[in-house]
């Protein structure tokens, strides 16, 4: 047994424990539901005080925030959840955590740019419209309604729930995503930082997921897709899960008009999230967008540029294709539509807001 050598709060020894090897959720759960996190070490640990220290000086260092269930910041959804987290490690605000209105949009990784565009589409206007865009920050569906989200400059703060340590973005390619969600809302875990994000993780995340969120929204998902997992935690939690129509023909929409068949709200726009959420003061230029094409802006040279695009992504080369101009000139025609606020890069694809 360790001898106390430091004055340490709490929340270190929470850090401690859940840094512990194979220790998950559950486990850390079951212990901080009888004895204070300090005792449970004690008993547990498996190293020196000097240890928890050193990991607590790294998430201070980090800006690492660790909400115990009676921290101010502790996310009210989840007090009385019946799987509810003995500790979670923030980046950002945590009292974002706390606030409402919140929706999660869902999907797979490997979307169609129907997906990606209706995700980032769905990510700008209920951000506008003071809803919270909750998601996991993988690649896909989730990477694309974030940056719909952070692409609404004066909109509400998004939420991303991932599986491993904040000290180690995942997938390496969204290290620029989690920096602006972090910047302008919050980046939630269950795992300290150290921890490597593992298989096992995701599933059990996709809880937390459905905890935060309102209402859940699956925008394209395969027959059997890990959004499922996500679905059916809304559906355990008594959460409205909507699901958005595709082709019949297409194998990315398999699951979500599965969705639809066994009884899910259909979501063609923003319109009907904002209705399921009962937001009546729902900002009329947000509804708008929803329900068809605004008119153009007057951008001068770039006016030809900005019609070649569409709110379904466009590759550069059919950029290049459609608007007639030389590789440079599109580039900075593209960084200058960028600049205005009207399109917006979706990692080398290109989408009109």
């Amino acid at each position: 047994m360790s001898t106390r050598v430091l004055d340490l709060p709490e929340e270190a020894y929470a850090v401690a424990l859940a840094s512990i090897p194979n220790v998950g959720p559950a486990t850390l759960r079951r212990w901080l539901q009888t004895e204070a996190a300090s005792a449970a070490w004690r008993r547990v640990g498996t190293g020196p005080e000097t240890a928890v220290a050193q990991l607590w000086e790294l998430h201070s260092r980090l800006g690492i925030a660790v909400l115990l269930s009676d921290h101010p910041s502790y996310p009210s959804r989840l007090s009385g959840d019946p799987e509810r987290p003995a500790v979670l490690f923030c980046l950002g605000d945590p009292a974002v955590l706390r606030r409402t209105p919140t929706v999660a949009l869902v999907g797979t990784r490997a979307p169609t740019r129907y997906g990606l565009g209706v995700a980032a589409q769905f990510g700008t206007e209920l951000s506008a419209a003071g809803v919270s865009v909750v998601s996991g920050l993988a690649l896909g569906i989730d990477g694309a309604a974030h940056e719909g989200a952070c692409a609404c400059t004066d909109g509400a703060p998004p939420i991303a729930v991932v599986a491993g340590g904040l000290d180690d973005p995942y997938p390496r390619s969204h290290v620029r995503l989690w920096q602006r969600v972090a910047a302008r809302g919050a980046v939630v875990s269950e795992s300290p930082a150290g921890v490597r994000t593992e298989k096992w993780r995701f599933p059990v995340r996709n809880r937390l997921l459905a905890g935060l969120s309102d209402v859940v929204v699956v925008i394209e998902s395969r027959h059997g897709g890990g959004s499922r997992h996500t679905v059916d935690a809304a559906m355990t939690r008594d959460k409205p899960v909507g699901a958005v129509p595709g082709s019949i023909r297409s194998a990315t929409s398999e699951g979500t008009n599965a969705l639809l068949a066994d009884g899910c709200f259909p979501v063609c726009s923003a319109a009907d999230v904002l209705m399921a959420l009962s937001l009546a003061g729902a900002p009329v230029s947000v509804t708008r967008a929803a329900r068809g094409p605004q008119a153009s802006p007057e951008l001068g040279e770039d006016q030809a540029l900005y019609d070649a695009l569409s709110h379904d992504p466009t590759a550069l080369d059919d950029l290049l294709a459609l608007s007639g101009l030389g590789l440079t000139n599109l580039c900075a025609g593209l960084q200058r539509l960028a600049r205005a606020g009207v399109a917006r890069d979706l990692g080398g694809w290109w989408v009109r807001t």
